[in-house]
């Protein structure tokens, strides 16, 4: 079992964090770094949104680099990930809500 590339304390501030908050941190972190921590959240299932949060600011070399093949699943992955928040939260109405329907099927 691979151990966690960062303090305890960070991971656990990356885990309470909202997406902003994440890249804040993530965006201090060495890009090296950055990319060990987000396999590593990648591969444990319930870290795995985190991951992907994190492996969106990473280079694909640097994933590649970390995970080899993995790396480039992981990269594609967080781009797909990181365009279908952009749109989700473009169409969110105020207060990042998701609009309401009251039609009735």
């Amino acid at each position: 079992m691979d151990n966690c590339p960062v303090s305890d304390d960070i991971l656990k501030k990356l885990l309470d964090a909202t997406f902003n908050a994440v890249a804040e941190v993530g965006e201090q972190m060495p890009e090296n770094d950055r990319a060990a921590l987000a396999v590593y959240c990648y591969r444990r299932g319930h870290f795995r949104e985190l991951g992907l949060s994190l492996a969106a600011m990473c280079s694909r070399t640097s994933l590649v680099s970390e995970a080899g093949h993995a790396g480039e699943v992981i990269y594609a992955q967080a781009k797909n990930t990181s365009m279908k928040r952009d749109f989700a939260s473009d169409s969110r109405s105020r207060g990042g809500k998701a609009p309401v329907s009251l039609h009735v099927v």
